[in-house]
């Protein structure tokens, strides 16, 4: 087993601390301060020595997040681009897979890791939305050049607005995918595997439904 300093130990609380409390306040509120002060540092400014700033930290714990979704995104992507006729599904799965994944993960951060994106998400800030394009940019593309692949009926530019839909609605329902047991109906969370499978269904739908519009 690797050697971890205390430097790297620090790093690390202070990385899961700050996660942990965008998930539950938002970005905006939660300071520098109280995440060193929650992360169990006796360092105040502990945050601020390890990342530099507020945008610092949020960019730590989004590369913490997407580095650990990174194989699985990999291993699926790289199917569906080797094959020589990949389906609509197929392309879905390994869209969507490494995301709900986290829902049961082995780590006990997985849900804190989606209301944190979703946070991220609705925070129109340009440093913010900056942030994300660098993250995901090459990842976005790779999916829609499959998307269009299987789908080219669908003008390229439907397809993106789609596909935008598409992680609004992931990354936002995942974080809140527990109200699925307090609906009108009651509730209506099945098991992950079946959650899955209706998410899939939905995204394949939207995907690949042809206008009507004249």
């Amino acid at each position: 087993m690797p050697h971890i300093s205390h430097g790297e130990s620090t790093r690390q609380k202070i990385l899961l601390t700050a996660l942990e409390l965008y998930a539950q306040k938002g970005l905006e509120g939660v300071s520098l301060r109280t995440i060193s002060a929650e992360s169990g540092t006796r360092n105040s400014a502990a945050a601020h020595y390890h990342f530099g700033n507020r945008l610092g930290v949020i960019e730590a714990v989004l590369t913490m997040i997407t580095d650990h979704l990174r194989p699985q995104f990999e291993a699926g992507i790289v199917a569906v681009e080797a094959s020589p006729s990949p389906t609509l599904r197929e392309v879905v799965r390994a869209t969507l897979l490494p995301y709900l994944s986290l829902l049961s993960d082995h780590n006990d951060w997985g849900p804190s890791a989606l209301r944190f994106m979703a946070h991220l998400h609705a925070d129109n800030t340009r440093d913010i939305m900056r942030l994300l394009n660098r993250h995901f940019r090459l990842e976005i593309e790779r999916i829609e050049a499959q998307l269009h692949r299987v789908l080219p009926e669908i003008p390229r530019n439907s397809l993106r607005v789609r596909l935008a839909f598409t992680f609004v609605n992931l990354i936002h329902g995942a974080a809140e995918i527990d109200l699925l047991a307090n609906t009108p109906f009651g509730n209506i969370r099945p098991d992950d595997a079946t959650l899955f499978n209706h998410f899939v269904d939905y995204v394949e739908g939207g995907l690949a439904f042809r206008s009507r519009r004249s």
